[in-house]
């Protein structure tokens, strides 16, 4: 019988919830190669998970909160997440008490929401050996056997709301859930905006496929991390990812970098080197910043796209090659294709799917989660006990706009969290260029006053916090009740606007 008649007959059996879900879990290991399981039961208006039963590893080993970690973000985004690479991935490690469990190279995750209807009634996550957490995510008979443990959990739960893993009636036969493409979250981006949404269908769709990828976007979006995204999920995740940044590639060398080169091809060639194409063989080459690429290389590059084969420097073989192309840029290759200075065969043969990564600035839903899944990943390589960001500094970070957009969101938390000599990050431990306000200028009259709405609010908050803090001898307290605010939001404020509350004190 398949995995998916067997878990609902483990499911339909007598008992207790809890061994009825273990049972289900013991069907996962022998048929669809799971070595390690856990069921989580969610409280999403608490924002609670509790685990519910649990294959491999105990329940002791486990500590997933919601929102955070794998997990947590799988019940909270309620859209499927999986790691290619548990003991290389902080939110992974975040959730289990001990990363020696997970330091063997090979396991994979999958966590998958477990949902009846419109409800989430728990978390499923399931840990394999190699690329197995990928397969298993996208298996339509893990989706139906997700779908049988929600429909269990949601009818122990309506039979007694407050029936544990030891209590509940049997429930009754479910019937087959029919299986259905979902789009699920990849474990090295983050958000759960609509621009990310559209990121993670676009990702779905072209992994499993063959087909070149052209991904757009500003520096620091995080273009590097989709191609490894669309890599890890695709058929190739086994095979190698090699990576080439080509505004970094000296033309002289470029031929030699990509195809490698005979012994005595040229001066200082004393052996036979592989080259990128060879290396990426049956995988992956990830082409950074093709737009900085010379006529003459983009000549190159494209009779390899055209014919899939090349010759060493300096060698007469021809040699074909099974490499999948993922290229890169931050430029717009379509006025450099009108400007000549970029080949429209070599562009057409780059363009087959595109994906446009957004600018932070574009998906600032997103900002508190980053945050907070870089605090998580540099207070483990740090060695610190940060537990969070301050409130006042998450403001600062919802209102500055990112030119350099992930990256330096990225930067800025490590900075904040090598300084802070506390348990939370506050505003004082980010970038002074962050903390720093955008010169409000003072109230301007006439041709003068051409302020944005940004600077207008900036000069008022500043004047009148001067002025209240100045009758109450910087007393902030007497200040916030003039003012009819908070004493943490005027202390707050004055610290943005650079207000020198004590030197208002001693005045």
């Amino acid at each position: 019988m398949s995995a998916v008649d067997e878990v609902s007959q483990a499911l339909d059996h007598s008992g207790g919830l809890r061994q009825r879900l273990e049972q289900a879990l013991e069907v996962l290991e022998l048929r669809l190669g799971v070595a390690r399981a856990v069921v989580y039961a969610v409280d999403a208006g608490a924002r609670q998970l509790e685990v519910l039963a649990w294959r491999g590893l105990g329940s002791a080993h486990y500590r997933p909160r919601f929102g955070a970690g794998v997990v947590g973000r799988a019940a909270h985004s309620r859209q499927r997440i999986v790691v290619p690479e548990v003991r290389l991935e902080p939110m992974a490690l975040s959730e289990v008490v001990s990363a020696e469990e997970w330091s063997q190279e090979g396991w994979s995750q999958a966590a998958v929401p477990l949902l009846a209807g419109k409800t989430l009634a728990g978390v499923l996550s399931c840990y394999a050996h190699g690329s197995a957490g990928a397969t298993l995510a996208a298996s339509p008979d893990f989706s139906a056997v997700a779908a049988l443990i929600a429909g269990a959990l949601e009818r122990a739960r309506g039979a007694d709301p407050s029936a544990t893993a030891s209590e509940g009636e049997a429930p009754e036969s479910a019937p087959r859930p029919r299986p259905r493409d979902a789009v699920f979250e990849y474990a090295n981006l983050v958000g759960a905006s609509p621009a990310m949404r559209l990121i993670y269908e676009e990702i779905g769709q072209v992994a499993r496929t063959n087909a070149t990828t052209l991904i757009r976007g500003e520096n620091g979006t995080g273009k590097e991390l989709v191609a490894c995204a669309i890599h890890n999920n695709s058929d190739r995740a086994n095979a190698p990812l090699i990576k080439v940044n080509c505004a970094a590639l000296p033309e002289p060398l470029f031929e030699s970098e990509l195809f490698g080169h005979e012994r005595g091809a040229y001066t200082g060639a004393h052996a036979r080197r592989r080259g990128r194409f060879e290396l990426a063989e049956n995988g992956t080459l990830f082409l950074d910043e093709i737009g900085e690429l010379s006529p003459a290389m983009q000549a190159k590059l494209l009779r390899v796209l055209q014919a899939r084969e090349f010759e060493r420097v300096g060698g007469t073989e021809t040699l074909r090659t099974n490499v999948r192309i993922i290229a890169a840029t931050n430029r717009n290759l379509e006025e450099r294709v009108q400007s000549g200075a970029f080949r429209q065969d070599l562009y057409y043969r780059l363009n087959v799917f595109s994906i446009t990564v957004p600018p932070l600035r574009g998906r600032r839903a997103d900002i508190w989660a980053l945050a907070e899944y870089f605090v998580t990943k540099y207070v483990a390589e740090h060695r610190k006990s940060v537990t969070g960001l301050s409130n006042g500094a998450l403001d600062i970070l919802s209102e500055h706009t990112w030119p350099g957009n992930v990256r330096e969101l990225e930067n800025a938390i490590e900075r904040a969290v090598v300084v802070c000599d506390g348990f939370v990050i506050q505003p004082h431990h980010l970038p002074a260029a962050l903390r720093a306000p955008s010169n409000p200028p003072a109230p301007a009259t006439g041709d003068s006053a051409k302020l944005t709405l940004r600077e207008a609010v900036a000069a008022l908050e500043t004047r009148m916090l001067a002025d209240a803090l100045t009758r109450a001898r910087g007393n902030c307290a007497r200040a916030a009740r003039e003012l009819g605010i908070t004493e943490r939001v005027v202390r707050y404020k004055a610290a943005q606007y650079n207000i020198d509350v004590d030197g208002m004190r001693n005045a």
